[in-house]
């Protein structure tokens, strides 16, 4: 009876218990699951996604200022004011580039030292991206025997110098700063055939060629190549590294820049020299703009093109700016100064100016000379 009694104690607190247990809603189903948290998402990848599609984004245009100079032959007269309206152009636009076309260096081949040095100051100092080198950078004559100055000048330049078709070679004082390549940044202080300048997210490719046919004065030892198979060359060469908007800088003629824009392809400026022309508006060469500036910094020239996707020029403008109607603003007014003080470099040594002006390649140092 007593076993009975036990048994059925046993049962009663098995029931009671079953009562009052916490019973799962029936959903849960079984095993460990927790309770759906109702802040959380339930995944629904399986769904299919209901939501328009993104429309394409097109490329940004992108937009170059060139600014430019040929033929300036030292005359500095109102470099203070050239200085200001590249200062102008460089605050009005976000890319921009400076480029000389050659001939920077005087006529009187007897001030030819005196004209490389004063060219690497000033253009130093007005921060040129790059220059070729023209025809009368390598005059000789009345007195001057080899290229020792325009040695001095590209070594001293912080700008790269080109000639693509130039032979340097037989040259005592210009072969130790050739290097006959393709640079794939700015190289200052030397000659080169070509370089990439990066502006922006974007690259530029720029090469440079001159020829030399003067009667009155002979260019040392120094040799010319075809200038259209240079072209062709360089044009090649960006292209195979994947850069589509090439520049060349070219003292050759108006007339032979036109006709290189005909036959070589690719090319999307031609900024030129010799001249002594302007171009206003640019030539339009088939998918090539010309353009030059005058002579003797009489103007100061301004190019602006747009570039699509592709490397394709899709607009432009240009313009030339007279130098002698320029505001001169107050920080490049001591410019002017500094080169009216110039012209009395004779009175010093070569040595004294290469020493204390050219070596440091700052105005600063220059104007603490004068003083």
């Amino acid at each position: 009876m007593q076993k009975i009694v036990t048994f059925l104690a046993a049962i009663m607190v098995a029931f009671t218990a079953f009562l009052i247990w916490p019973q799962k809603d029936q959903s849960e189903g079984f095993g460990d699951a927790e309770t759906p948290d109702p802040n959380e998402t339930a995944s629904t990848d399986a769904t299919p996604d209901d939501s328009p599609e993104s429309e394409p984004v097109e490329p940004e245009p992108f937009e170059l200022t060139l600014i430019h100079t040929n033929d300036t032959h030292t005359v500095m007269d109102n470099i203070a004011r050239r200085a200001s309206l590249i200062e102008e152009i460089r605050g009005a636009s976000t890319h921009h580039l400076l480029l000389s076309a050659g001939d920077v260096t005087s006529w009187e081949i007897g001030r030819k030292a005196q004209d490389s040095l004063a060219n690497a100051v000033f253009m130093n100092h007005l921060d040129y991206d790059g220059m070729v080198l023209g025809n009368h950078e390598f005059d000789l004559g009345e007195g001057v025997v080899d290229h020792g100055p325009l040695s001095t000048y590209v070594k001293n330049a912080a700008h790269p110098v080109l000639g693509a078709n130039v032979d340097f070679s037989q040259d005592q004082f210009l072969e130790p700063y050739a290097d006959y390549s393709y640079t794939d940044a700015p190289v200052d202080g030397r000659i080169n055939k070509g370089f990439v300048q990066t502006v922006g997210d974007e690259q530029i490719g720029i090469f440079g060629i001159t020829h030399y046919k003067e009667v009155v004065t002979v260019p040392g030892d120094v040799s010319f190549a075809d200038y259209t198979e240079a072209a062709k060359q360089a044009v090649a060469h960006f292209e195979s590294i994947g850069i589509d908007k090439i520049v060349a800088l070219t003292h050759i003629g108006v007339g032979h820049d036109r006709t290189l824009a005909k036959e070589v392809a690719g090319i999307d400026v031609i900024i030129g020299g010799h001249s002594h022309v302007t171009t206003n508006p640019p030539n339009h060469i088939g998918d090539t703009l010309v353009v030059q500036t005058g002579e003797y910094d009489t103007n100061l020239g301004e190019l602006n093109v747009v570039f699509d996707e592709a490397g394709k020029i899709v607009d432009h403008s240009g313009k030339l700016h007279p130098t002698k109607n320029a505001e001169i603003h107050p920080d490049t007014a001591r410019v002017q100064e500094l080169f009216d003080e110039a012209t009395a470099l004779g009175i010093i040594s070569y040595e004294d100016f290469i020493g204390h002006v050219i070596k440091a390649g700052e105005l600063d140092t220059y104007e603490a000379f004068i003083k």
